[in-house]
């Protein structure tokens, strides 16, 4: 650009380096034009005047000074340069709280300013990353639960080892089993001892009874015998007795009237003849105790007939053979005891056998047993799972999926199942798996049938 003429003041101003900042121009706007400005064309008629051969002349239509954020030709004002020191001020922006401080030139050095947008960048940098960690943790959570919610194929393998809480309970539980079944083996043998005893004292208490019976009918006929000869015996005894009392006695009468025996004499001789009658007394007496034994002893032969073939007796009983009876009754009685509580213990024995064999067949217990490697499977997911199904473990959650095994076994019995994305308990069935790659049965989940979602 030339240089302006000098002005009033003798000074020649530089055009290239004059610089007219846009509220210069604004406050010139408003100071001397009542109007908006413009540039003036070649078609503008005053520009014809012009003879300065410095200044050019641009086509086109006239441009306002005021329009903005357009793209316009370099111009040059086509009139007469203004003395800087003419120009009339700019509006001063409003004083700020910080222009004293700008004054006495304590603003912040550049370095410092490149620090504080480099922490204001990190800042935000750091909020938008804490966002977007938001947005994918719940849009995966959101994925993962739709997943279970969708999928019945998954397994939860479980590492079981002498420690694990179920396992030391069923192991309790057992151990407390089988001793009241070795309690209930005990009474049992106790039973048995106690049948064994009592049967052989029956067997040779009939036996003891059987050769009293023997013995107390070889009496009976003993007795019968000594009865029958007493009995023939005292008849003669007593007529011979009658027949020598009459005749002592009329003859001791006769010789006392006679006067050839003395008082003492006759009454020496009806004192022998006392004796005669009191002898045929004694023999009478002995008859019948003769007989009373001989009943005594057919009663007690027919009470212990009766003993031995298990009957009731009639006839009333001796205290000896009352006792006997009495004893081999109490047998008796303790013997059905005995048999009762046997069949009672066996019923005992064999339910505690059946809850024994039940809990061992527990899969907790099975699988410590067999040292297996198991997994839990809720009911809903039963169906999907059977012997020789393949297993798969993923990488990443339910993608990047490999083969890692195969179902062996549905072990019995029902244990309790976590869901690997809820917090609760489901109801379910062990399974015990044969793995490929030991390090998968450490995973959480693992699925059967397939990949769960094809990769």
């Amino acid at each position: 650009m030339p240089a302006f003429p000098a002005g009033k003041n003798g000074l020649e101003i530089d055009g290239a380096q004059l610089f007219v900042s846009p509220a210069t121009v604004t406050a010139i706007a408003k100071t001397k034009y009542p109007t908006d400005p413009s540039l003036k064309t070649a078609t503008d008629p005053s520009l014809k005047k012009l003879t300065d051969p410095s200044l050019k002349v641009l086509d086109g239509e006239p441009i306002p000074l005021t329009k903005k954020k357009e793209s316009l030709p370099k111009l040059e004002i086509a009139r007469d340069p203004i003395p800087l020191d003419k120009l009339p001020a700019a509006d001063e922006p409003a004083p700020g709280k910080w222009n004293k401080f700008e004054d006495l030139g304590l603003t912040p050095h550049p370095t410092t300013r490149k620090a504080q947008q480099l922490v204001v960048k990190a800042y935000r940098l750091f909020g938008f990353g804490i966002l977007t960690l938001i947005v994918v943790v719940l849009v995966s959570y959101i994925a993962t639960t739709a997943f279970y919610f969708l999928n019945h194929t998954w397994v939860t393998p479980v590492a079981l080892s002498p420690n694990d809480e179920k396992v030391v309970g069923l192991q309790g539980e057992l151990a407390s089993l089988l001793n009241e079944r070795a309690k209930l083996v005990g009474e049992l043998g106790e039973a048995e001892r106690s049948i064994r005893a009592e049967q052989d004292f029956q067997m040779q208490f009939a036996r003891a009874i059987k050769k009293d019976a023997e013995g107390r009918r070889v009496a009976l006929d003993r007795v019968k015998e000594l009865a029958e000869s007493a009995a023939a015996t005292r008849s003669q005894i007593r007529t011979a007795n009658t027949d020598y009392s009459k005749v002592a006695g009329e003859t001791d009468d006769v010789n006392y009237s006679a006067n050839l025996i003395d008082r003492n004499a006759m009454l020496a001789g009806k004192y022998q003849l006392a004796q005669i009658s009191t002898a045929n007394l004694s023999l009478a007496e002995r008859q019948v105790e003769y007989d009373q034994r001989a009943a005594d002893l057919r009663t007690e032969t027919q009470a212990l007939d009766a003993i031995l073939a298990d009957k009731t007796a009639t006839a009333a009983l001796s205290y000896d053979v009352l006792k006997i009876a009495r004893d081999y009754e109490s047998s008796k009685l303790a013997l059905a005891r005995e048999l009762s509580n046997r069949e009672r213990l066996k019923g005992s024995l064999e339910r505690q056998d059946k809850i024994i064999e039940g809990v061992t067949q527990s899969a907790y217990l099975r699988a410590m047993a067999d040292n297996a490697t198991v997994a839990l499977v809720p009911y809903a997911n039963l169906d999907n799972i059977e012997k020789g199904t393949a297993l798969y473990a993923c990488r990443l959650e339910m993608v990047l999926c490999r083969e890692v095994g195969k179902v062996l076994e549905i072990l019995p019995g029902e244990v309790s199942v976590k869901h690997p994305n809820r917090d609760s308990i489901l109801r379910g069935r062990m399974i015990e798996m044969q793995m490929t790659d030991a390090a998968a049965a450490e995973n959480e989940v693992l699925f059967a049938g397939g990949r769960p979602l094809g990769i």
